[in-house]
Order: C-alpha cells, then structure tokens, then sequence
C-alpha cells in the first residue's frame, strides 16, 4: 500500500503559533476547491501558517472537532480553536475574519 504525503500531514505543526489556520476539505468538493483558492489569494496578503487536510483522511479529527461540512477554515492561536469558518463567502470577507 502506498502511503501518501497526506496521510501524514501533522495537524499540530503550527500549535506553538499565535495565529494559526486548519483548513479541512475533501478531494471531491467543488466548493473546497474554491474556497482553498480564496483562501491562499487571503493570505499572501496576511502569511499566515496554514495546515491543509484531507478530512477522508481524519475522520478523528473530524469527530473530535464535531465538524459539520467541508469546506472548513479553523482560526487558531496556541492549538486552540479561536473561530471556525464553513461559509467563505469572499476574500475581503476572510481577510475581515481572519485579521
């Protein structure tokens, strides 16, 4: 079996941060797509450290952190979720939320 870079994405990478991002999608949603670009466009303005998941991957993660639908954008600080984001609506919007 082939294991992939997504498979062994660390969740915690960022946690010591002040101000970190947990964005969960899935492969097949078109919306995610969308929305990681909006995302991205956000932050080259803001350089914020980012985590990418693939939820298929994290079903734990998705079960401890009740998450509800993909997209979703987890605004961190210190490992502790601060504000969590299903609807991302336009990049103003999330450079508003996220500042």
């Amino acid at each position: 079996m082939n294991v992939t870079k997504e498979e062994h994405v660390d969740i915690h990478e960022h946690d010591e941060k002040e101000k970190h991002l947990i964005f969960g999608y899935t492969p097949t949603c078109g919306t995610c797509k969308i929305s990681e670009r909006m995302l991205d466009i956000a932050n080259e303005i803001l350089k914020l450290p980012v985590t990418k998941i693939d939820l298929n991957f994290h079903p734990d993660f998705s079960q401890i952190n009740e998450i509800q639908s993909v997209p979703v954008l987890m605004v961190m600080s210190k490992g502790k979720e601060q504000k969590r984001i299903y609807a991302f609506q336009s990049v103003p919007y999330l450079l508003e939320n996220l500042k």
